[in-house]
């Protein structure tokens, strides 16, 4: 069975829906990774430094992606619902 393939606006709206308690990790470059779909290693990718937003597979091979705690994924969340609305995402 084939599945189906998120679009950008799909997951921003999961992330509007989900906005408290999404979980947030981080990227080795400082970037946020907003989990989408864990099973298929989905993720909204906010960047800290630059104001791209984008949709991206990140498996646990080759992305070492780190936890935040739960302060941090707050700020985390926050900086990213920021950002989309500045984007007009949101």
């Amino acid at each position: 069975m084939k599945k189906k393939k998120f679009t950008i606006k799909e997951a921003v709206e999961y992330f509007a829906a989900n906005r408290k308690n999404i979980p947030v990790l981080v990227m080795r470059k400082g970037d946020y990774a907003l989990e989408i779909k864990a099973e298929d290693y989905l993720y909204l990718v906010v960047e800290v430094n630059n104001p791209g937003v984008f949709l991206a597979r990140l498996g646990p091979d080759l992305m070492r992606l780190k936890p935040l705690d739960e302060q941090q994924q707050s700020t985390a969340r926050a900086f990213a619902h920021q950002r989309l609305t500045e984007s007009g995402l949101l």
